[in-house]
């Protein structure tokens, strides 16, 4: 049997050593800098300047479109104004729309906003397109992602000649 168990002391360390301490002055200066960014953050955010500011120019073309989901897994997607079919989105086609789509229906649900008021999709005079929720206030700039993306929504904006359109 052996005996008790010895811990030797860390490699360097010393009996007479003060613990380690970080001074307060560093602690302050950090809990400043820190409040000032929020700060920063939060303003820009509020009085719309820096990154969060998107200029606001002319509307040069807009529609207001409803998306229903269809039985076969397309989607439907019909001119508010009119009442008429905008297009017909076959199943497992328009990946981007469709998560476009669920963006912002999540933000409706969650908030207990229901489906019946239109979606805006609006093309300004400095091209961009944007998708937006005007219940919820929220939106997605389709121009950020890239020609692809905007050419499929771009064909929504453009009324649709009736024999294109897929029978219902």
């Amino acid at each position: 049997m052996t005996g008790p168990v010895h811990f030797e002391a860390e490699p360097g360390a010393r009996a007479d050593a003060r613990p380690l301490e970080v001074p307060k002055s560093a602690l302050v200066t950090a809990a400043a800098l820190i409040a000032v960014v929020f700060t920063l953050c939060i303003a820009a955010r509020i009085f719309g300047f820096g990154a969060f500011a998107e200029r606001q120019s002319a509307v040069i073309a807009e529609r207001q479109l409803t998306f229903t989901d269809e039985s076969n897994g397309g989607i439907r997607v019909m001119d508010a104004t009119t009442h008429t079919l905008a297009a017909s989105l076959p199943p497992n086609s328009n990946g981007f729309l469709r998560g476009a789509l669920r963006a912002l229906t999540r933000g409706r649900s969650s908030a207990g906003i229901g489906q019946t008021v239109p979606f805006r999709l609006v093309r300004y005079a400095d091209g961009r397109l944007v998708l937006i929720d005007p219940t919820t206030k929220r939106s997605v700039t389709v121009t950020s992602f890239g020609s692809t993306q905007v050419e499929s929504f771009d064909r929504l904006l453009r009324p649709m000649a009736r024999s294109a359109v897929a029978a219902p």
